[in-house]
């Protein structure tokens, strides 16, 4: 395992052969590359792996006033793959991690030959989003610890007893962010639905798969909607799971990630000998 920073970005490798398919892996809001501590026994044998930390998070810094932080995000995360000699990969990622995979979809397709979306962010219930826009406008932001609407966000995304590991893991890391980071991200979680309603206007050729709990009751309608309208797109539920779906369900997230990203794998080496 390699532990490495550049200027912008921190991110761990596990490379256990140079000829072997890389899979890029980025996180939630509030987490680190941790949060995929599950994942990696599972695939590190057959994939070279690349966890990013987003900026603001873990050990990357967050350069303050950016205007678009997810497209600065989306070209931070294509300069690391650059420098790593990685022309092209597959992308598992979890609810924020799905919104800069997508960014990247519609702006540079052929660096990703496939996306793996975990408790994809995508559209809304209106309530939700009501809620979402009170708690980080001012001044409820300003003169609260950013944490409190934090927590408020926390429960609602993961509201029952069986999503507390989760949800305490989500609380836990995101008291590391800092009140401007949190905001800066939060902000672009409310509007993750003007990403997926630009979608629609955009076509590629990326197999997607997205895997959510069926008690992800924040997201999991609008990314059902979603869904139907992409040709390349499977939905997968796992039962009696939330929205950190890789966490609270790691087994079947890992069979079933592994078996999609390994079949997308083998097909595109078979199309390159033929």
């Amino acid at each position: 395992m390699e532990i490495l920073h550049d200027s912008s970005l921190s991110y761990k490798t596990f490379v256990t052969d140079s000829s072997k398919d890389w899979v890029v892996f980025l996180h939630g809001l509030g987490g680190d590359w941790n949060i995929f501590h599950k994942q990696i026994d599972y695939f590190k044998d057959h994939f070279n792996l690349l966890f990013i930390d987003l900026p603001g998070h873990g050990k990357s810094p967050l350069i303050k006033r950016r205007k678009n932080l997810l497209s600065y995000t989306a070209k931070k995360v294509l300069t690391l793959m650059d420098n790593l000699s990685i022309s092209s990969a597959h992308f598992l990622g979890v609810s924020l991690g799905t919104i800069i995979m997508q960014s990247i979809a519609m702006t540079h397709p052929h660096r990703i030959k496939s996306m793996t979306l975990a408790g994809a962010a995508g559209k809304w219930l209106k309530w939700g989003e009501l809620l979402g826009r009170v708690t980080i406008s001012f001044p409820f932001s300003h003169l609260l610890p950013y944490m409190v609407p934090f927590k408020v966000f926390a429960h609602i995304v993961l509201p029952k007893p069986n999503h507390s590991k989760s949800r305490n893991i989500f609380i836990r890391e995101a008291k590391k962010l800092g009140r401007y980071a949190y905001l800066s991200w939060a902000n672009v979680i409310r509007n993750s639905y003007k990403t997926y309603e630009r979608l629609k206007d955009k076509t590629n050729n990326i197999p997607k798969l997205y895997v959510s709990g069926d008690e992800d009751h924040m997201f999991i309608q609008g990314i059902t909607n979603h869904v139907k309208r992409e040709s390349l797109a499977k939905l997968h539920i796992i039962k009696k799971c939330g929205h950190v779906c890789n966490l609270e369900k790691a087994a079947e997230f890992n069979q079933v990630a592994f078996h999609f990203i390994s079949g997308i794998s083998a097909e595109s080496a078979y199309a390159e000998i033929s």
